[in-house]
């Protein structure tokens, strides 16, 4: 008897990503493979019925063969304070009743979907639970110190240590942390893997141009605060103080602070230093990566990156990258990085300055992208191997990642 498999995929355009993969067609919009995509392959392999639910914002549901698909967004969306740990709970009652109404035997969850510990209920209704973490359990360097959100890290515990049944990280950071809640008695079952990308799209992208000052640095990602935005006009601003005409900065991404940003941008003088261009769209963020000679991930403190995939993006476009330790992607990328101090404006200066006036740490920098590339481009250690690991097994998540890149490089 098939399988029967509930996915919680986050908050995207999942119907759209589905129907271009019955085309066998990559997402236009992305310049990675999808989750939902890799997933879909996943139980396609295995023959399993699935439905796939995404909060995308626009509510709509589509069926296909042994695929459902629907958008079902999340309640009092955006919400805050204690409203926010309703609407959290709330979204995983909802979640958990379509896959009691599907007979669900496991369920895949993206982190950010609901709290994990809600994912107990899962358990105790009989149905297996594999989240996935794309976010760490709580920023890297700065455990929570705020009574709710220990006492949230202390329920999830209990998930992580008797309820799932593997754990998917993005980077070690995400499955170390899940140790440590555990206090070590999680072990088995923790699984990593990587972003899939598209080689092409980043085989057609130019070695960085050898002409500077100016010196062109990207930020791509979320305009919010605590990625880091505010902080990059300081860090620009200090810059062009110290070395004028130095370094030059493109921000693209969207997000709830942009015309925040432009208005700060505007009051601090920045118009010909930093060009706010907000969303891109992969095909004009091409010729962004071309003109461009590093990247910079500047998120701060209280932000739980799981990799930060702009960063990853900048390394297979053989660019480095500057960001700081509360970034997990510094740990698996740092000899392509410079690393700065979280939160650190000064620190930031310090690491950009360095890496636009040294030939030589730039070329050695640069030299050690290519390097670092093949997990993000095989299937190895992409989401639907990781899948295969924690559900199609008869002993879930027997392999860890490095294990399962060795013996792919190695046949």
């Amino acid at each position: 008897m098939a399988q029967r498999i509930f996915y919680a995929a986050g908050p995207g355009n999942v119907i759209r990503a589905h129907k271009h993969w019955e085309q066998g067609q990559l997402d236009p919009s992305q310049m990675s493979r999808t989750y939902s995509g890799q997933f879909a392959d996943f139980c396609k392999s295995i023959a399993a019925d699935a439905l796939i639910v995404s909060y995308c914002p626009a509510p709509d549901a589509y069926r296909s063969g042994k695929f459902i698909i629907e958008h079902d967004p999340k309640p009092f969306a955006n919400a805050r304070g204690a409203l926010y740990h309703v609407s959290e709970i709330l979204y995983g009652l909802q979640l958990l009743v379509k896959a009691l109404r599907f007979r669900a035997d496991v369920a895949v969850i993206h982190s950010g979907t609901t709290h994990e510990f809600v994912l107990l209920l899962f358990t105790l209704a009989g149905i297996d639970v594999v989240p996935v973490l794309h976010n760490t359990p709580w920023p890297s360097g700065f455990k929570p110190k705020r009574l709710v959100r220990k006492l949230i890290s202390r329920l999830d515990a209990v998930l992580f240590r008797r309820g799932a049944r593997a754990v998917i990280g993005v980077s070690p950071e995400c499955l170390r942390q899940v140790r440590e809640l555990t206090n070590g008695l999680r072990q088995d079952g923790l699984i990593e893997m990587r972003g899939q990308y598209i080689a092409d799209y980043f085989a057609t992208i130019a070695p960085p141009m050898a002409e500077r000052p100016p010196f062109e640095v990207l930020y791509c990602g979320r305009v919010t605060h605590d990625k880091g935005v505010y902080d990059l006009l300081q860090i620009a601003r200090r810059v062009e103080d110290l070395r004028p005409g130095l370094v030059r900065w493109t921000v693209c991404g969207d997000g709830p602070e942009l015309a925040g940003l432009r208005r700060q941008h505007a009051s601090m003088g920045l118009k010909d230093i930093v060009d706010i261009r907000g969303f891109t769209a992969p095909a004009e963020l091409k010729a962004v990566l071309e003109h461009s000679h590093a990247a910079i991930v500047p998120t701060r403190g209280e932000f739980a990156e799981g990799m930060a995939l702009s960063a990853v993006e900048a390394i297979l476009a053989g660019r480095p990258c500057v960001t700081s330790p509360v970034v997990p992607a510094l740990e698996v990328l740092r000899p392509a990085c410079v690393e700065a101090r979280t939160n650190d404006v000064e620190s930031y200066v310090a690491a950009i300055i360095e890496l636009a006036t040294s030939e030589r740490l730039y070329r050695r920098l640069c030299a050690a992208c290519p390097g670092l590339a093949a997990p993000f481009y095989e299937i190895a250690t992409g989401f639907a191997a990781a899948l295969h690991r924690a559900i199609a097994t008869t002993t879930p998540a027997a392999s860890t990642m490095p294990e399962a890149v060795a013996s792919h490089r190695e046949g």
